[in-house]
């Protein structure tokens, strides 16, 4: 199920929303300008930042409880970004990912049916200029979730249709 919310959210509350099935899961973080605490990457399972480069470019991989705890540190904001679940048996190596997500100027998104950009992922939440949230989930579950929660919220293949 696609989504699409013209609103913007921190990420705890958009976490809230699935009830806790994101710690099922380990997140790969991709494209992400945001603001961060001092101790950010202690929260990482692992990362690659390029510091002589656009820090979009930066990956980093998390659990799904590390994410949460992330998410309710007060100096966490997202203003791009894609955050990419994966099942915790997957194996995300840093070094050798052939698909990076993205959101900044992503032409995919605006389809007649968009998909998750990495073939693996299960769920891919973007977070789009501090204007829009997109949800793409081929577990429903997070996108009931996240609709039950959200007023507002639009079908994203009805959405690119109009």
């Amino acid at each position: 199920m696609n989504t699409i919310l013209d609103d913007f959210l921190e990420l705890k509350e958009i976490l809230n929303s699935f009830n806790g099935l994101e710690q099922k899961y380990n997140w790969l973080l991709t494209d992400l300008d945001w603001t961060y605490p001092e101790n950010y990457l202690d929260y990482f399972e692992d990362y690659r930042e390029f510091k002589d480069s656009d820090a979009r470019l930066n990956n980093y991989l998390i659990t799904g409880d590390k994410l949460m705890q992330l998410a309710n540190n007060k100096e966490v904001y997202f203003i791009w970004g894609v955050f990419s679940a994966f099942e915790k048996n997957e194996t995300i190596d840093l070094n050798e990912i052939k698909v990076e997500p993205y959101a900044d100027g992503n032409p995919n998104f605006w389809v007649d049916n968009p998909k998750i950009q990495h073939p693996k992922a299960i769920v891919e939440l973007v977070f789009w200029d501090s204007s829009l949230i997109l949800l793409f989930s081929k577990d429903d579950t997070f996108s009931i979730n996240f609709r039950n929660t959200f007023q507002g919220w639009k079908d994203l293949n009805s959405y690119n249709q109009t």
